[in-house]
């Protein structure tokens, strides 16, 4: 259930206007929002297709309706690199922790203000598992990010480029899948 949508219509006094005013019109508040379409790529690839996620924080929503759609199709592929503050963050913990016991997911949490634990970032993670990121990426990977474009957006899209030049598939290669579609970021500051 999501958390905005599901308290919005539990709202007694917002009404979408499509529903048309009631008799009591007067009581009702208006309801203004801002729906950023995030472009025709930022779409799942066929079910066979491996998939790299990375959504820390709140950048984690979109991925987990990326992975209960891929669930149901059965695709086991699905990596995500999640990271928050620390463990009392975590969120959809219980989910994700399903998804991955039921194979459906592998998950790697970077935590970067956990007490008495190194401080890690997505990006790293990403590149203590360049085995698994390498062998995705050759098998035509889609990479979706979703979360801070100031600083974490770009760090990860380095991250995935010296990978791909160590194992020498191009100095372009996140230029070359952005362009194919296949590197996907949504992305704020």
């Amino acid at each position: 259930m999501g958390v905005c949508s599901n308290h919005l219509k539990e709202q007694p006094r917002l009404r979408p206007a499509s529903v048309g005013l009631p008799a009591d019109a007067d009581n009702y508040m208006p309801l203004i929002l801002f729906v950023k379409d995030s472009g025709d790529l930022f779409r799942l690839p066929e079910h066979n297709v491996p998939v790299i996620m990375v959504g820390p924080g709140t950048g984690v929503a979109p991925m987990r309706g990326f992975l209960q759609e891929r669930a149901a199709q059965g695709a086991k592929e699905n990596v995500l690199f999640f990271g928050c503050r620390d463990c009392h963050e975590l969120l959809y913990q219980s989910e994700l922790e399903d998804l991955e016991t039921s194979g459906y997911l592998k998950l790697f949490v970077a935590l970067s203000r956990e007490p008495s634990v190194p401080k890690t970032y997505v990006q790293n993670l990403i590149e203590q598992e360049a085995d698994l990121v390498v062998d995705y990426l050759q098998r035509g990977a889609h990479i979706y990010v979703c979360g801070d474009a100031s600083q974490m957006a770009l760090e990860v899209r380095a991250t995935f480029q010296r990978i791909a030049e160590k194992i020498g598939i191009g100095e372009t290669c996140v230029e070359t899948m952005v362009k194919q579609g296949r590197y996907c970021e949504d992305v704020w500051s």
